[in-house]
Formats: C-alpha cells, sequence, structure tokens
C-alpha cells in the first residue's frame, strides 16, 4: 500500500484524509522535487559544481574553438539509387 501527503506542522498528513492505525510501522521517503518546482531550481543552483568567472570563461573559449559549420548534405540526391 502506498499513501501520498504532505508534511504540515512537522507531521505527516495523507492526502483524502487516510489514517492509519497507531503503532503502524511505517518508512517515510520525501519525493523528489518537480523539475518545474521553484526549489528544484534553487536546489539545482545550490548544488555542484559551483563555477568561478574563469571555468566559464574557459568552457566559452572551448565551444568558439570546436564550432564547425552544419554538413551541406542534400536529402533528396538526383541520382539515388531507385529513381527512375
Amino acid at each position: 500500500m502506498t499513501l501520498l501527503g504532505r508534511v504540515e506542522n512537522g507531521v505527516v498528513v495523507f492526502n483524502n484524509g487516510a489514517t492509519l492505525p497507531d503503532g503502524t510501522p511505517v518508512q517515510v521517503t520525501p519525493l523528489p522535487d518537480e523539475a518545474s518546482n521553484a526549489s528544484a531550481v534553487i536546489a539545482a543552483m545550490e548544488s555542484e559544481p559551483h563555477l568561478t568567472c574563469d571555468d566559464i570563461a574557459e568552457l566559452d573559449r572551448a565551444l568558439a574553438v570546436g564550432k564547425r559549420p552544419a554538413a551541406a548534405i542534400d536529402p533528396f540526391p538526383e541520382d539515388a539509387p531507385g529513381l527512375p
């Protein structure tokens, strides 16, 4: 059985008013924050790695050096096999 709920004032309150008998052993695992959740964005910003301005400049330089023009590929060549 899985019951969903939320913490209110330090106590787990189950959705839909569900209850368990006193003494029921439980295991509580917090669910991960959703990507669109503001606290998830803040957590991502505060997590490793913490980049310095020099790190970012080095990455920008590496990206600039690695840029190449897109290959000119004709998706409809006239001499494709099987064409009349």
